[in-house]
């Protein structure tokens, strides 16, 4: 009987992505999912997620405390005796992934390494001062193969990094956030809006908060909710504070009340300066839930305007708040962009589809014909 193909991914960070990624590889091939004990579960409960094929999940202590001197040789060994055909990472500017990469490059292994950002975000945000940078390099300097979020990205990363000599394919992120199958599904309240994750300056909150006063003053019937952590939570509490509309939650939001948020929302807004790709957009969709989205960086590649939902001008509040109020005030239009939000999630963004084309590029990149 032959071997079958074997994929070790190695992420400590993006547990839900390489999970549900994971899960659906299985289908196809051998995979060893190596995640960090901090990372795992963190954001959302993987026990929700299902994996009809079996997969070996190793979960390692991956810091530089004193705890690490022991994870971190351990999740090394964890790849290296699983005895892959070809490696998967994701680029963080950490030193496990550096180092692993840069330890894989002493072997024959392909090195496939998921690019999430191609450039830095503009203000905040992973790969903005020199540390992170150098970390970035030495990553992409490892990888034989990138992967990027959409052919916007693709371009962005050839402009980012124009030495670097391997192959560079777009490979979308797939939906996240998804309701567990034995959740009961929450309505949509009606006019509530949601902005969620994690609050630097590059995601926009002062043209949201700009959009939704314009909203109030049209007389448009609308509820703000924002929730995630960072320091545009701080500089801007004050002003949250004093809008009727505005329900802010700066504070850490469990699995199951992010569920609850992503589904009560009639619309998802991403008020983003720049961007790549977007998590919170994958948990839109994987909520079946329309946004209302900057056209900028790698989102214009999923969505389609007037289709799954509406892309505005980045840094333009009027185009903003006039986006928001024909979702709220159209109940057709409303329901045809959540619509297309459910097509999204079970076609360009569903993982069976995605691993169905990684595990070709994979096999490819390994010399595999047969």
């Amino acid at each position: 009987m032959a071997r079958r193909f074997r994929v070790a991914i190695y992420a400590p960070h993006f547990a839900e992505y390489s999970y549900r990624l994971a899960a659906a590889l299985a289908k196809h091939c051998d995979v060893r999912l190596v995640l960090n004990r901090k990372d795992a579960n963190q954001q959302w409960n993987l026990d929700w997620i299902p994996a009809p094929a079996s997969f070996d999940t190793r979960i390692r202590d991956l810091s530089l405390r004193r705890s690490g001197a022991i994870g971190l040789p351990r999740s090394f060994l964890d790849i290296l005796a699983f005895r892959p055909d070809m490696v998967h990472c994701h680029e963080c500017p950490e030193y496990f992934t550096a180092g692993l990469m840069e330890l894989l490059r002493l072997t024959s292994l392909p090195r496939v390494l998921t690019v999430h950002d191609a450039i830095p975000h503009s203000e905040g945000g992973s790969g903005t001062n020199t540390s992170e940078e150098r970390l970035r390099d030495r990553m992409r300097a490892g990888a034989t193969h990138v992967t990027v979020h959409g052919q916007s990205c693709v371009a962005d990363f050839a402009r980012a990094s124009p030495d670097y000599r391997g192959e560079v394919t777009s490979s979308m992120h797939g939906v996240l956030m998804v309701p567990s199958a034995n959740s009961t599904p929450i309505q949509a309240v009606e006019g509530r809006i949601l902005f969620f994750g994690r609050m630097w300056a590059y995601k926009g909150l002062d043209v949201f908060l700009d959009a939704i006063d314009m909203l109030s003053k049209r007389g448009v019937r609308h509820q703000a909710v924002i929730a995630g952590r960072g320091p545009e939570m701080t500089r801007f509490g004050a002003r949250m504070a004093g809008m009727a509309s505005v329900n802010a939650i700066d504070t850490y939001v469990s699995a199951e009340d992010t569920s609850t948020l992503f589904q009560s929302a009639e619309v998802v807004a991403l008020p983003y300066k720049d961007a790549s790709q977007s998590g919170v957009l994958a948990s839109a969709y994987g909520n079946h839930r329309a946004v209302v989205a900057s056209a900028t960086g790698g989102i214009p590649d999923v969505v389609t305007d007037g289709v799954n939902g509406l892309l505005v001008p980045p840094d333009d509040a009027a185009a903003l708040a006039d986006a928001l109020e024909r979702v709220l005030t159209s109940r057709p239009l409303s329901a045809s962009l959540t619509d297309g939000a459910r097509q999204t999630a079970e076609g360009s963004l569903n993982w069976d589809h995605i691993a169905e084309r990684l595990f070709t590029t994979y096999r490819r990149i390994a010399g595999v014909t047969a």
